[in-house]
């Protein structure tokens, strides 16, 4: 085989890797990220997606977030702010966050202060705060949960 040969068949090997590679890292929605002012991170649980992958896609719809309590709320000051973001940067974010109090089933919408910072309640209590994006392939809930002291 000449040169021409072998270097077209490296590229096309090339082109398939990066095709697949790219698909499987993007096979499920990318996970966001919560950090406290004081640098305290806070662990974000998935939440209600529609994702298309490789070979299929899925629609997952999540019960309210204080039925999903698997995750332990993180301690914050009244007034704090919480900084968002996620592995990969959505097409489309809201500007807004749904906050629930624990013993209530309403939300309140609430925006954020530029484009990603959420601020803690004045109001002690605890709290699940729900953020999404829009990727190409979807989009995608998160739900972290904090204790206002």
């Amino acid at each position: 085989m000449n040169k021409k040969g072998v270097l077209a068949l490296v590229l096309a090997f090339l082109l398939i890797t990066s095709f697949f590679t790219y698909y499987i890292m993007n096979a499920k929605p990318p996970s966001a990220s919560a950090k406290t002012e004081t640098n305290v991170t806070i662990p974000t649980k998935q939440s209600t997606y529609c994702w298309d992958g490789f070979l299929s896609g899925a629609c997952v719809d999540y019960a309210e977030p204080f039925m999903m309590n698997e995750i332990k709320a993180v301690s914050v000051s009244p007034g704090e702010k919480i900084a968002i973001s996620y592995k990969r940067k959505p097409i489309k974010v809201p500007k807004e966050v749904n906050v629930w109090t624990k013993g209530e089933s309403d939300f309140k919408t609430v925006t954020l202060l530029d484009g990603d910072l959420y601020v803690a309640p004045s109001e002690s209590g605890t709290y699940a705060v729900s953020t999404n994006g829009t990727w190409k392939r979807g989009s995608s809930s998160q739900v972290f949960f904090i204790k206002v002291q």
